[in-house]
């Protein structure tokens, strides 16, 4: 049976899939690949040019698309909340104007004032936005569920000398993402079960289609309430006792190509900061 297109919540998605490949984003150590989105995320949030925004969206777009990713899907997750982003925006252009000796103003009426530097600030914040999600987005694509928590397992196992649980850690962050797809399954067939009685989750947009989503807030509340539950005594009746004294299948080694891309992606993220805080004033 066909579903309507507003039920189909998964195939919305795009951070979280994994696209299985065999590029060498894909092929690189998980750790490599943590260390390089944490980093990433970090470069975007301190930003503070074009410029250097320029450069990392210009970098991840590179990669996305070298790892055959089409437009559509890359940029996916970005469709449902740029209106939102662009109201942040605006409200970050005329409510923070930067009224500096500098500041051009390009625009004024009453009490709004809009300068070239709040301009660039607006964008800015679109920028980074931009950046972060693109950069999650790639890194969602190109590592697997398994790796992700085999590689954030071996991240923290060192902080276990000073009391982190780090395979707990792990399994937490395995366990969240394992009961992602499973929750977006039963809204699905909450939606489909709720419109058969007459209920309408039409297109509709802003606050009108989260009003008529409220109904499944509670539903969906003690669904994942039993899955938890489930899950709990699944793991009890097998007689799990977290990480101590665990062994481990999975042992990650680093190669060379894991080297040579993180000094590759080290040297754009250094370039970037320098680029930001190059003390030229042509440069935003």
């Amino acid at each position: 049976m066909h579903k309507s297109p507003e039920f189909e919540l998964s195939l919305k998605l795009s951070i979280g899939q994994f696209i299985p490949g065999s590029s060498l984003v894909h092929r690189l150590d998980p750790r490599v690949k943590i260390i390089m989105a944490v980093l990433l995320i970090l470069s975007g949030i301190l930003a503070s040019r074009l410029a250097a925004i320029a450069m990392l969206f210009i970098t991840v777009v590179a990669v996305l698309f070298s790892i055959g990713v089409k437009p559509g899907l890359a940029f996916r997750a970005l469709k449902p909340v740029i209106p939102f982003l662009i109201v942040l925006a605006i409200i970050q252009m005329f409510a923070i104007p930067q009224l500096r000796e500098d500041a051009a103003v390009i625009w004024q009426w009453r009490w709004f004032t809009l300068t070239d530097k709040s301009l660039v600030s607006g964008v800015l914040l679109i920028g980074r936005f931009v950046v972060i999600v693109l950069g999650l987005s790639l890194f969602s694509f190109t590592t697997s569920t398994n790796q992700l928590i085999h590689g954030v397992e071996h991240l923290v196992r060192p902080l276990g000398r000073i009391g982190l649980p780090a395979h707990e850690l792990a399994m937490v962050v395995h366990i969240s993402i394992r009961f992602l797809p499973i929750l977006v399954f039963e809204m699905e067939r909450l939606m489909m079960a709720q419109a058969s009685r007459g209920a309408d989750f039409g297109k509709g947009r802003g606050l009108k289609r989260l009003r008529r989503l409220f109904p499944l807030f509670v539903p969906m509340f003690i669904i994942s309430l039993k899955h938890a539950h489930a899950m709990a005594e699944a793991m009890e009746s097998r007689c799990y006792m977290g990480g101590k004294e665990r062994t481990h299948r999975v042992r990650l080694k680093l190669r060379s190509a894991d080297y040579k891309a993180a000094f590759i992606f080290i040297t754009v993220v250094g370039l970037t900061l320098a680029v930001n805080y190059i003390p030229v004033r042509a440069i935003y």
